[in-house]
């Protein structure tokens, strides 16, 4: 090979790792708005009611809807599986202590509703109540593995694997993990998906160990959804696989980094070169798992107000906020477990802090439905970080879209801080010389006297603002003035 042809290969498979590793580079799936512009409230039936059923919880639907929520999310409805074979029970399941075999991450029949919980259908009456409202459902599909005694692994036994005695193999949880190596259970569960969205109306999933199960299969899934909802139905992934959202998913969970300025500001920016262009995530800083297994609970782990600037964080960066069963009203009950009924204490609406909880989720509800600049545009061309100084303990960005540009400063520490935040966004490195020349995101304008929002915090100047322990402001940026 003369030295020419080998700096030529050389240059294309240094272009090959460029385009590979920029991700970023292409378009993430087009999502439909009910999602990204959503409220997703995470429903555990067993701590929702006290009834701990589908039709009780029908009936709270009301109250979700003047909370500000948009989107249902049910944890598993569907049968458990009721074997009293501890081998096969998780050790957190058996750490609860209620000695319950139902795991509603234990699937014995996708296709039918618990008895626990109610009727095929009150799941019907659920979803149509809700669509009544105006609320759209998520349900939870729990595919990565199922019950042991689940029968259609007697009726299909090439549905997992098996060991040389005849007993079935232990997968992740010492659950029964599903074949996906075998057609006739990919076809299996995409039918289950097509039956979730006739027969019961939901709207969606979120995917349980989502990539824990090989891509190809949710792109499958995906294409029968879009042709069966006319591209209205989403699927979002527990996990975060890089590039899953080309085809697969509509969104990824997005974990809450911790209470830290610099770390909020770099987790984002971190996945902000790894993902497609427009990337979706879902922020939350508590779920079944979390709330389960944690202790101290949220509440008490970071304590009230740090918990509301976290509330603040979920609601006005880029993706979609979910709220877990209690979060408005500042449960922080440790008896709480996915693995029993522990019922929510509602009498925490009529007192603090859950009193003042409640109206400031409704508020940053309202202030997410009312402004489209924190909903119209995903990623970097709706985000763009700011530098703040001095930076010890706050964070600032702005989001921009709809034809609003609005910038949120928060206080991520509980002293006092005097900062002052700069419009100037130096340009980015890129990893690749392929890539395009960056724009122009300084921002234009300054800051409106008034704010938006602001809690324990003021404008101290053009762009200089005075905040308070776990203070927070968030203004429109008014481009007719400039400082």
């Amino acid at each position: 090979m003369t030295a020419k042809a080998f700096c030529a290969v050389g240059l294309m498979v240094l272009a090959l790792r460029a385009i590979g590793a920029n991700a970023w580079m292409q378009n993430a799936r087009k999502t439909p708005e009910w999602f990204t512009r959503g409220v997703m409230y995470q429903i555990q039936p067993r701590a929702f009611t006290p009834e701990g059923t589908l039709k009780a919880a029908e009936k709270k639907l009301p109250y979700l809807k003047d909370l500000g929520v948009t989107i249902a999310y049910l944890v598993p409805v569907m049968k458990m599986d009721e074997s009293m074979d501890k081998s096969f029970w998780s050790p957190r399941q058996i750490r609860s202590g209620f000695d319950n075999p139902k795991n509603q991450y234990r699937i014995a029949d996708y296709f039918h509703v618990d008895s626990e919980y109610g009727t095929d259908q009150d799941l019907k009456d659920f979803c149509a109540a809700a669509h009544g409202l105006g609320i759209m459902v998520v349900m939870d599909l729990v595919y990565l593995h199922c019950g042991p005694t689940a029968p259609f692994l007697k009726e299909h036994p090439e549905f997992t694997w098996w060991n040389a005695d005849g007993s079935v193999k232990k997968g992740p949880w010492r659950f029964p993990k599903l074949n996906f190596a075998e057609p006739k259970v990919r076809e299996y569960l995409i039918g289950n998906v097509r039956h979730l969205l006739k027969e019961y109306g939901a709207d969606g999933f979120r995917c349980d160990v989502g990539d824990g199960i090989p891509l190809d299969f949710w792109c499958d899934a995906h294409d029968m959804m879009d042709a069966f909802s006319a591209s209205h139905a989403v699927l979002l992934c527990e996990g975060y696989t890089v590039c899953n959202q080309y085809k697969g998913f509509d969104a990824d969970y997005g974990w809450f980094p911790g209470c830290d300025a610099q770390r909020v500001r770099n987790a984002w920016t971190g996945r902000e070169k790894e993902c497609p262009r427009g990337a979706k995530f879902v922020n939350h800083y508590e779920n079944h798992d979390i709330a389960t297994d944690w202790r101290p609970r949220a509440e008490k782990r970071y304590g009230t107000p740090a918990v509301e600037q976290i509330l603040t964080w979920m609601f006005t960066l880029d993706g979609v906020p979910m709220l877990f069963t209690g979060n408005e009203l500042a449960d922080a009950d440790e008896k709480h477990s996915m693995f029993g009924k522990t019922p929510l204490d509602w009498r925490q609406l009529a007192c603090e802090p859950g009193k003042s909880r409640h109206a400031l989720v409704k508020r940053l509800a309202s202030l997410r439905r009312e402004h489209p600049a924190f909903t119209a545009v995903n990623g970097i061309d709706g985000l763009t970080w700011l530098d703040v100084t001095p930076a010890k303990n706050v964070s600032a960005f702005v989001r921009r879209g709809g034809g609003e540009t609005i910038v949120v400063v928060q206080n991520w520490s509980d002293q006092e801080s005097a900062c002052e935040v700069s419009f100037k966004v130096p340009q980015s490195s890129v990893p690749s010389y392929i890539a395009a020349e960056e724009i122009d995101r300084d921002v234009k304008g300054a800051v409106a006297e008034e704010a938006l929002y602001a809690r324990n915090a003021a404008k101290a100047g053009p762009r200089a603002f005075k905040l308070g322990p776990w203070g927070c402001f968030i203004g429109r940026i008014d481009r007719h003035e400039e400082p």
